[in-house]
């Protein structure tokens, strides 16, 4: 018994000098008091951590709220009465909430803000330049010019390239997007005539802003007189002209474009009446000033096929009517597709060959494109003329020039050319625009009834038919309001500027500008067969799972 009271026990080997509560060997256990002050110290650190993390987080979220998606009217419209308008309609994130805005132009007396022409110093009716809120049709701002109106082209030249330019009257006016103001207003004197489109300069004045320049160029008024192209180049920041103008020898020029091969160098394409030309804008920009052709690139494999006057013969026709720019096209280098009177051609502009040639009878408007099978290269999509108000409808592959889909719809002579909206699976969605003729039950009369059609590749053998109230249409528009998404479509209408009287605009009425969403007509339509299908009842269960297709669509940005 003594032993077991005087040793410790066996059952407790741990406890060895520390048994009656005091630690008599410091080297082998005294350090526990210690450390266990330490974990205390640590655990009050990591408590004291996490409630300033915690405080910072929520006073955060108080002081910096999470943005606020943009609230869309899923339909508005925007009238101005006693006006008239023009076809032309531009996008742009006016108000910087990355929702793209409208810009249109429509001449009258008064405005939308209550300026007035002659408030403004202007001759009555004036122009005024719109730029109205994407999601509500509110407008943002609005500029007052004079008329009358040549043509007006937005996203060009200054800073981003967020300016209008607006050639009217005797005046180059460059219009701030943002803003609506004044950047800077230029008298046309230095150029005869400028046409469309601007030519987009690098920052050869070196003032911080890309510069434009204008060509221009008449019709001779004596048969075999031509007048030489004119070339002027503008500062994008002060509108002063750089360098001198520049004549170039091309013959008549009818149209022109601008180019940017592969290797980053830019020509201007010149439509002239012996066919299709390029010529360098390194070239043109030396003649106006020496050293400006510095900032410029040259293309080796076309400048040595230049003639003396420096012009780089592409596709020579006397029959060519139309050269179209083929955005996205899948080669190193955008296409071009040319038009003349029985002949639509893919030319291959890296090769310089042509890619492929397909027949055509007169076309009705000037060929758009969409992504109707999936590719990756755009197709083309005609309406030719089949007479008695009849039009075809095809749409060709990018690639071969083979029919890919066709249909036969009324027309009336100013029916919008059709439109596309690419989706996230690689193939567009098609819009397009046509005529219907019905019986009034009561007169037995024809009545004209306006109809927009939806398209989808996938279910090639029916259109929705929505019945559109809309007249006198002189813009149309299929767009994206947001990066990917808000597939809407807009229609401007209205009495045309151009051939309206100069003073009082005597029964001009109403311009509407009006914003529908894609999707929302899909419910308003009815499904109608085309092709072989054209006439037969559609099913119910089919016309479910076609507007089900539409409503499942997710849209993607068009390749710029």
């Amino acid at each position: 018994m003594s032993d077991s009271v005087e040793r410790p026990m066996e059952a407790e080997p741990l406890k060895g000098d520390q048994a009656d509560g005091v630690c008599k060997d410091r080297a082998a256990g005294c350090g526990k008091l210690g450390m266990n002050k330490l974990t205390g110290w640590r655990t009050a650190a990591f408590l004291l951590s996490l409630f300033l993390c915690l405080t910072v987080v929520f006073a955060f979220s108080f002081i910096l709220p999470c943005p606020v998606r943009p609230q869309y009217l899923r339909t508005w419209n925007r009238t101005l009465p006693n006006a008239a308008t023009y076809d032309f309609l531009a996008m742009g994130d006016a108000n910087k909430d990355k929702v793209q805005d409208v810009l249109f132009i429509y001449k009258s007396s008064e405005g939308s803000m209550n300026h007035t022409c002659s408030g403004e110093g202007l001759p009555s009716p004036c122009l005024f330049l719109l730029a109205v809120d994407g999601t509500d049709g509110r407008t943002l701002w609005e500029r007052p010019l004079a008329a009358e109106l040549s043509w007006v082209e937005c996203g060009v030249g200054g800073i981003n390239r967020k300016t209008c330019l607006v050639a009217h009257a005797d005046n180059f006016t460059a219009v701030d997007m943002h803003t609506g103001v004044v950047v800077w207003q230029r008298q046309r004197s230095p150029v005869i005539n400028g046409n469309l489109p601007v030519i987009i300069m690098p920052d050869l004045d070196k003032d911080g802003t890309e510069d434009i320049a204008v060509l221009s160029y008449n019709r001779p008024a004596l048969p075999h007189t031509p007048i030489p192209t004119e070339m002027v180049i503008f500062s994008g920041k002060s509108g002063d002209m750089i360098g001198s103008k520049v004549d170039v020898d091309s013959g008549e020029t009818r149209a022109h474009l601008q180019f940017t091969t592969a290797s980053g160098a830019q020509y201007i394409l010149l439509h002239t009446d012996t066919g299709l030309y390029a010529v360098g804008l390194w070239r043109l920009a030396e003649m106006a000033g020496a050293g400006l052709e510095s900032y410029l690139k040259k293309e080796k494999s076309w400048e040595e096929k230049a003639t003396p006057t420096g012009l780089i013969p592409l596709h020579e026709s006397v029959s060519l009517l139309k050269v179209l720019l083929v955005k996205g096209s899948g080669g190193p280098s955008p296409s071009l597709l040319l038009l003349t009177p029985s002949t639509v051609t893919l030319f291959n502009t890296h090769t310089r060959s042509i890619s492929w040639t397909t027949n055509t009878s007169t076309l009705l408007s000037t060929p758009s494109f969409g992504r109707y099978n999936e590719d990756d290269v755009p197709d083309v999509v005609l309406e030719e003329d089949q007479g008695n108000t009849t039009k075809s409808v095809l749409i060709l592959d990018g690639k071969t020039g083979r029919e890919l889909w066709k249909a036969g719809l009324l027309f009336w002579p100013q029916s919008p050319r059709s439109a596309s909206v690419l989706t996230l699976n690689s193939y567009s969605v098609f819009m397009l625009w046509g005529e219907r003729l019905t019986h009034n039950n009561e007169t037995s009369s024809a009545v004209e009834e306006h109809s927009s059609y939806l398209l989808h590749p996938h279910h090639p053998q029916v259109l929705l038919e929505r019945r559109n109230p809309t007249q006198h249409i002189r813009s149309f528009k299929a767009v994206l309001l947001e990066r990917g998404r808000h597939a809407c479509y807009l229609v401007l209408s209205g009495a045309e500027g151009a051939q309206m009287e100069e003073a009082g605009l005597a029964g001009a009425g109403p311009v509407v500008l009006t914003k529908r969403k894609i999707k929302d007509d899909v419910e308003e339509s009815s499904v109608l067969g085309v092709g072989k299908a054209e006439g037969e009842p559609i099913p119910r269960d089919k016309e479910e799972s076609v507007k089900e297709a539409f409503h499942r669509l997710r849209f993607s940005d068009e390749i710029k």
